[in-house]
């Protein structure tokens, strides 16, 4: 018999769309484009940042936030970091399963525990 090891549950795949949406009303500030860091204003306390780090080849990132500190994978901070890290090919949609970023009919990115379909944005 094999025996897989367990994987904590995702805390982003239930209220993906919700954070998807809150994601859209930060603001971002590239602080190392090379680094792929950034800091986040919170829309809650709009005196306190969060800081963010990406790696948009996993589409995946580490947020100073209590709810990524918690465990939360990608919270809102890091979606809308990758959202501002992608905006040169488009506006990107998240989708926690690949069935679901496959239905749009769209180009997807595939990440480590999200996909992203993408809309192109044509000037």
């Amino acid at each position: 018999m094999t025996v897989y090891p367990s994987v904590p549950a995702r805390h982003n795949v239930v209220r993906l769309k919700r954070l998807q949406r809150e994601s859209r009303m930060l603001d971002v500030i590239p602080l190392s484009t090379a680094l792929a860091t950034y800091q986040v204003r919170s829309a809650s306390q709009p005196s306190r940042s969060y800081f963010v780090m990406i790696d948009p080849a996993t589409l995946s990132g580490q947020c100073t936030c209590p709810w990524a500190q918690y465990g939360g994978v990608n919270c809102k901070h890091v979606l809308a970091v990758l959202r501002k890290h992608y905006a040169s090919e488009g506006e990107l949609s998240f989708w926690a399963n690949p069935q679901d970023a496959l239905r749009q009919h769209r180009p997807i990115i595939a990440g480590a525990h999200l996909y992203a379909t993408v809309r192109r944005t044509y000037a």
